[in-house]
């Protein structure tokens, strides 16, 4: 249920999935449940048509660490970057902690820098890491 939120978009179950005193660790800072509701709301507007693989999922005690890959249409709405309806690549890694049954604290770590330059928002040339 907890990956129907990315996945689905289904905001419906933050409420369900996660504790009172959540913590969402992003690269904005610390967020609470309903934050993280709101920027999901954004994100899903932004980012379209999209397909998701877990990579790795490795599971600890009251750990797991999800690493991932999405491809998504990018609609419009993030720093003024104009759309073309591109497909662009995300990764990145979750590391969930559970408190019994709950989320209690999510870390998120984003490939944001390369999905701005596969939308043309960083000059090419910028960084080799990117140009593939």
């Amino acid at each position: 249920m907890v990956f129907e939120l990315f996945t689905k978009g289904d905001l419906s179950v933050i409420y369900e999935v996660t504790s009172e005193d959540f913590i969402y660790h992003g690269s904005s800072g610390d967020s609470t449940r309903q934050k993280l509701k709101d920027f999901m709301g954004w994100y899903r507007t932004c980012f379209q048509d999209d397909q998701w693989e877990i990579n790795d999922l490795i599971e600890q005690d009251n750990k797991l660490v999800v690493r991932y890959t999405g491809f998504s249409t990018y609609k419009g709405g993030w720093f003024n970057i104009p759309s073309t309806n591109q497909r662009v690549k995300e990764t990145g890694i979750m590391i969930y902690y559970f408190e019994g049954k709950k989320v209690k604290e999510l870390w998120c770590e984003l490939s944001d820098a390369n999905v701005l330059y596969q939308l043309d928002a960083l000059p090419k040339g910028t960084h080799e890491t990117f140009q593939n």
